[in-house]
């Protein structure tokens, strides 16, 4: 009765969140390779020749973006690059936002793109119309906002994780005899096209079980809340996550930019070799100059995180990967389980191929079900209409 009871729920529950999984899987195999496939569509905004004489003062670049946006532009994030040959990136916000974009959700309204030797505008892109930028929107709410498509995406997802063990269950062998062992890990190629399709749904999906739930796990991170105290509590030993605290300045009696230009010379000559560091603005005058640096090329795993005094320009506190417990360090993991960078290019080969493995399950799942329902109909036809004959 158990057994039927699971069969019967793996069945409907993938027929009504099939789609959704088909979307956010086959949007799950482009953003994996983002970078990668930014460098080559917009190699003028990303890229620049580098020059002979130091970068001009961070101060000059906001002063030329906040011109290029306009006063109803707010700067909120910068992303810089110490490689020689890469831009420099501003992120803005409407002040007054009418909703959250175009599609229901965007912040940053805008990027904008400079070259750090010129202080020069390079490209000033539209975040709401750009395309990686809207497969990341269909994959995390469908375009549908974040009231309506983010919990659609969580709950199917959390769906798509009992799906996978169930479908465990279904793809457990009643006789572990050389015949059974062979039809539940081998894909009998040379077979019908049905026996081909079920070989995919089962022998494939059992195969690519962990990683699968490595990306659902780690998506469902950023979904709920409970799931993320949860596997800190898992992983901490029974303790309570604890926020960091960000330390308070004194706020200046004179607004200054040479105190930032001081935080951003002293962060890039501690680490000179950083993928990227990011500058984040924050509006209370006794926020501090916010750096999180990554050490390591699309992994934010390896990170430092600096705080810098907003009026004198020194360095307040920091922390980085090292300081962290082992239930932080699983937390810092998150992203670059999620996207496959952890392990770099292999991992990313890994993720892609998981996540079209898993937009591949809905389907062959769906022929199975029709093929069982309605095949053996069309096949009782076909004969009694060639019996007629």
């Amino acid at each position: 009765m158990l057994s039927r009871l699971n069969g019967w729920l793996h069945l409907w529950l993938g027929i009504v969140t099939g789609l959704v999984v088909f979307i956010v899987s086959i949007t799950g195999c482009i953003y994996v390779f983002t970078d990668e496939l930014k460098a080559i569509c917009y190699p003028d905004r990303l890229f620049v020749t580098p020059m002979n004489h130091a970068v001009q003062p961070l101060s000059v670049m906001l002063a030329n973006v906040q011109e290029a946006l306009g006063n109803e532009y707010e700067i909120s994030r910068c992303d810089i690059h110490p490689a020689p040959n890469r831009s420099w990136t501003f992120r803005a916000l409407d002040i007054n936002p009418d909703g959250f974009g175009h599609w229901g959700y965007f912040r940053y309204n805008f990027r904008v793109y400079v070259n750090p030797y010129t202080a020069e505008v390079i490209h000033v892109e539209n975040t709401n119309n750009e395309f990686f930028q809207l497969v990341l929107a269909v994959h995390t709410h469908l375009l549908l906002g974040h009231k309506i498509g983010q919990p659609i995406v969580a709950y199917s997802v959390l769906i798509f994780v009992f799906l996978l063990l169930s479908g465990l269950i279904l793809w457990w062998p009643k006789k572990w005899t050389g015949k059974a062992l062979k039809q539940s890990f081998q894909i009998k190629w040379r077979a019908k096209f049905k026996r081909v399709n079920y070989d995919l749904h089962n022998v494939v999906g059992f195969y690519t079980l962990i990683p699968a739930l490595v990306l659902a796990v780690t998506g469902l991170v950023f979904s709920f809340t409970w799931v993320d105290q949860s596997l800190y509590f898992l992983f901490s030993g029974g303790q309570r996550k604890v926020e960091r605290i960000v330390p308070v300045t004194t706020p200046p009696s004179i607004t200054s930019t040479s105190s930032l230009d001081r935080a951003l010379n002293d962060v890039l000559q501690k680490y000179p070799n950083a993928d990227m560091v990011s500058l984040r603005f924050r509006d209370k005058p006794t926020a501090p100059y916010d750096f999180q640096i990554r050490q390591l090329k699309s992994r934010t795993y390896y990170f430092e995180w600096s705080y810098y005094d907003r009026h004198t320009g020194e360095l307040l506190t920091s922390y980085g990967t090292g300081d962290l417990n082992d239930a932080e360090k699983i937390r810092a993991m998150n992203f670059d389980l999620h996207v496959g960078s952890f392990l770099g290019l292999p991992g990313k080969i890994l993720a892609f191929l998981a996540s079209l493995v898993c937009a591949s399950l809905p389907i062959t799942g769906f022929l199975i079900w029709y093929n069982r329902k309605w095949g053996k109909k069309s096949q009782t036809a076909k004969i009694r209409r060639q019996n007629c004959l």
